[in-house]
């Protein structure tokens, strides 16, 4: 597939098949109104929907890479990672999604349960069966927390814990299924989300054999930018730019130029002119 430097492309954009509020429909209707040619939905730690979003895509003239966000640690220190692929190959990082996914959908389950033994009273979420369970939006919506810090210790004290895959066998998983393997938002940090900055991604990459990093992304400074840019250009590593769009009241997608991403692009399978 051939598209033009300046075309609109998104490759983080999340949905109602992990922790987002798009409904497909809606958000393919969506990138077809702003005229997205490329679009990748990297659910966090879900694959077994990519099919349907593909030919929701493409019923609409939007090109989908297949993709996944996996909830991952590095050396104690959370790291999101991006893996993309033309198409994904075999099962290994299919099957390292699944395990994943499961073991977080037991133990926010196994916390709604213990909260409302403890007296806490919330209707359980509809959904609650196929995805993990907020316990702490839950907990501040309904007024038992002031705060969603408040909220995140209540239920770590309840036996919450997060739930992660080392990052080395995720980058494994990802290119043994013929998929490139790319840093989340390492500029972000703020919660659970660990900051990695240019001296710690150094380290890293000592350490993990990534494929590249995300250099564009909604809340980084014009400085950031310019330094994760720099930092990817001087090691040869893939340049990735993403929304990290969750819903339509929340961030919408961003229409970044292709331009931007062509190696990583091209290296999914779609070739920037």
């Amino acid at each position: 597939m051939y598209i033009s430097a300046d075309d609109s492309i998104d490759l983080q954009i999340h949905t109602i098949y992990s922790d987002g509020h798009w409904q497909p429909l809606a958000l393919f209707d969506h990138l077809a109104r702003e005229r997205f040619r490329v679009a990748s939905i990297t659910d966090h730690d879900s694959m077994e929907h990519l099919p349907e979003l593909c030919e929701l895509g493409a019923e609409r003239g939007i090109h989908v890479i297949p993709g996944v966000e996996m909830t991952t640690t590095w050396h104690g220190k959370s790291a999101h990672l991006l893996c993309y692929a033309a198409e994904f190959t075999g099962d290994a990082l299919a099957a390292l999604s699944r395990d994943t996914a499961a073991a977080q959908l037991a133990n926010t389950r196994t916390v709604y349960d213990t909260l409302v033994r403890s007296g806490y009273d919330f209707r359980m979420p509809h959904d609650a069966s196929v995805r993990p369970i907020d316990n702490a939006r839950l907990l501040h919506a309904h007024g038992y927390a002031a705060s969603m810090d408040e909220a995140l210790k209540t239920i770590a004290d309840v036996g919450y814990r997060s739930i992660t895959a080392p990052l080395a066998d995720a980058v494994a998983a990802a290119h043994a299924s013929g998929a490139v393997a790319i840093l989340a938002h390492p500029g972000r940090g703020g919660g659970e989300i660990h900051r990695y900055d240019l001296p710690l991604l150094a380290e890293l990459l000592t350490d993990v054999a990534l494929d590249g990093i995300e250099v564009r992304y909604p809340t980084y400074s014009a400085e950031q930018i310019e330094a994760y840019t720099a930092f990817a250009r001087e090691r040869s590593l893939l340049a990735s730019a993403g929304s990290d769009s969750h819903g339509p009241k929340q961030r919408l997608p961003i229409a970044y130029p292709a331009a931007l991403c062509a190696n990583l692009l091209s290296r999914c399978g779609v070739h920037v002119r």
